[in-house]
């Protein structure tokens, strides 16, 4: 016959007592514990030689500059952007100026052959 399934875990987890001086060493290895990962754990970070201080200072220099020339191609682009949206306006103004002018001369050309009609009537 198969055991009870909770009989079991209550089996496995049931409370045991500690063996004689477990006390004592858990808290000798807490206490080491402690006191390693508190030199590892400082925040600041500092370079071992000149060297890798120069290689630090070099890699923040090259992503400064990258930022830079990027933002400048940025700005590069929409002026051309701009410039050439500038040049179709001045386009689209030259060819409706063209249109106004011959639609004025159509109408102008209209009203002078009918007044020449009317006056020769």
């Amino acid at each position: 016959m198969k055991d009870d399934p909770e009989s079991a875990l209550r089996q496995a987890l049931r409370p045991v007592a500690p063996s004689e001086g477990f006390e004592e060493r858990l808290l000798a290895r807490v206490t080491a514990q402690r006191r390693v990962p508190a030199k590892q754990s400082r925040l600041r970070w500092r370079p071992r030689s000149p060297a890798a201080w120069w290689l630090s200072a070099g890699l923040a220099a090259s992503v400064l500059v990258a930022v830079g020339v990027q933002h400048h191609l940025h700005e590069q682009r929409e002026r051309e952007t701009g410039l050439e949206a500038r040049r179709q306006v001045m386009e689209a103004l030259r060819v409706t100026d063209e249109k106004l002018d011959l639609a004025y001369r159509i109408v102008k050309g209209q009203s002078s052959s009918v007044s020449d009609d009317e006056s020769g009537v």
